[in-house]
């Protein structure tokens, strides 16, 4: 009888800090944001087999956040997610295997780090091991 309420206490204390958590989810970021600029940050990028190759134009999906978790699709289809903290900070990734297709591919590593403000406007940089791009969304 005394393990079974020694357990129950901790799921109780368990479920109380996972309540808290909730409670403070920043749900002032909540919604969908549109697009409103891209910007390329480097024109070129360097293979594995050292050939220059030039960084296309992208631009991503929807910023869509709900309950301070964040997510878009990239140009490319890959879908990304992240979290927002409570000041606005949006910190996103993305690790996929390289493509079996291309020797000379090499693993996929995405890393987005932002900031949305009070007025609804999320600035982010996405950078990879080729190409980085600057992105903005509105609410």
């Amino acid at each position: 009888m005394q393990k079974s309420t020694g357990w129950l206490l901790i799921v109780g204390w368990l479920s109380l800090f996972a309540a808290a958590a909730n409670a403070q989810t920043p749900s002032g970021f909540d919604g969908t944001y549109r697009v409103v600029s891209a910007t390329n940050v480097n024109a070129t990028y360097m293979d594995r087999n050292g050939r220059m190759g030039p960084c296309p134009n992208r631009k991503p999906g929807p910023l869509h956040i709900a309950n301070g978790q964040a997510r878009y699709t990239n140009a490319t289809g890959y879908k990304l997610r992240g979290a927002v903290g409570p000041q606005g900070a949006l910190t996103m990734g993305l690790v996929a295997p390289s493509n079996s297709n291309n020797a000379g591919s090499q693993p996929l590593n995405l890393s987005v780090n932002g900031q949305i403000d009070s007025t609804g406007t999320a600035r982010v940089r996405q950078t990879s091991n080729s190409c980085s791009y600057d992105f903005v969304w509105q609410k």
